[in-house]
């Protein structure tokens, strides 16, 4: 099996909805290029649904570098946000990255008359798919995982270097702050924290790394069995949260030596937030940076070597040979995983 012969197989499937649930990197964007030029005509009306406005762009250089610029006149894009705006004809809708087919999304599909639908996605989960079964009548599925591609040589086999790194739990280098709002401060040492318990007064409290992190830790599971009431749930959330910020952004030092000896290798660093992109290199790719596409073309060109992104490289952006990915912070979905792994 390679991509020439999983692209003749979906051609062949004669249904009008096909959801090609491939891999990242096997070809889903050429593929459904394909299908359409297969099934329409350029002058048909066209709908290309996709998660984030910055991958339209994506698309359209896909459309140039397959040959396909005579379809762009009568392409119309839309993000699932605004989708249901969309309601009406089309001759074929694509559905970039379907698994962001919300529940609202598919409701609003009973005001959508499509001839042909296609459903791209690499992380697919059951009910999903059962729910667009249901929607997309005689819906045909064609799937290749990450370990089929690769067993095929279609992607090559990825070396994961899992590299365990510990809190330090001597240097007091860090504050735990209790009562911020309040007045009249006092500064003591971990140890004596138990004999300031007072809301009265703000309490710094001078802590290792190590402390620090546990502090955080004894809240969150405080909180979590008393999830089922809003308020804590949301305390338990954005405790969480912060607590993997803090965690990624420890790391910041170690990525920057481990980047001086990988300054050879193209290399994508994922990281937890815009400030941390900015630390880690000139070329950051985040929703602040207006450079951001001039960034991520001069990477694909080969005129650098070494990017930082947070969220938007994540799903649905093409990168040219990239070698490297590194994870500041490890996500905690398995689909987010999988699209990292991808890249």
């Amino acid at each position: 099996m390679n991509r020439e012969e999983i692209q003749d197989d979906i051609l062949k499937i004669s249904s009008n909805n096909i959801l090609i649930e491939l891999a990242t990197g096997v070809g889903k964007t050429k593929i459904a290029l394909e299908l359409m030029d297969k099934k329409v005509i350029p002058d048909s009306r066209i709908l290309i649904v996709v998660p984030r406005l910055v991958l339209i762009n994506n698309w359209k250089d896909e459309f140039k570098k397959w040959g396909y610029e005579n379809y762009l006149p009568n392409v119309t894009f839309v993000t699932y946000v605004s989708f249901p705006k969309k309601a009406g004809f089309w001759d074929m809708i694509i559905y970039d990255e379907c698994h962001h087919l919300s529940e609202r999304c598919r409701e609003s599909l009973s005001s959508f008359s499509s001839t042909f639908n296609v459903l791209l996605s690499a992380t697919v989960k059951r009910e999903l798919r059962d729910a667009l079964k249901y929607l997309f009548p005689s819906l045909v599925t064609y799937k290749v995982n990450a370990r089929k591609a690769i067993e095929n040589d279609i992607l090559p086999d990825p070396k994961v270097y899992l590299i365990p790194l510990t809190l330090d739990s001597q240097k007091p280098a860090f504050t735990i702050v209790k009562n911020k709002n309040k007045g009249n401060p006092i500064t003591i040492p971990y140890r004596y924290r138990w004999r300031y318990n007072t809301k009265t007064r703000r309490v710094n409290i001078v802590c290792t790394q190590q402390q620090y992190y546990d502090d955080m830790t004894s809240f969150i599971e405080w909180c979590r069995p008393r999830i089922h009431a809003p308020i804590f749930k949301n305390m338990f959330l954005r405790r969480s949260g912060e607590r993997l910020k803090w965690l990624s952004d420890q790391k910041t030092v170690f990525i920057h030596t481990l980047l001086d000896h990988l300054s050879k290798e193209r290399t994508l660093t994922f990281c937890n937030s815009i400030a941390q992109t900015e630390q880690l290199g000139t070329n950051c790719i985040n929703s602040k940076n207006k450079e951001s596409k001039n960034i991520l073309d001069n990477f694909n060109a080969g005129f650098c070597n070494h990017i930082t992104a947070c969220d938007m490289l994540n799903e649905g952006i093409n990168l040219a040979s990239c070698r490297v990915g590194i994870y500041a912070s490890l996500n905690s979905s398995e689909r987010m995983i999988t699209q990292k792994l991808g890249k």
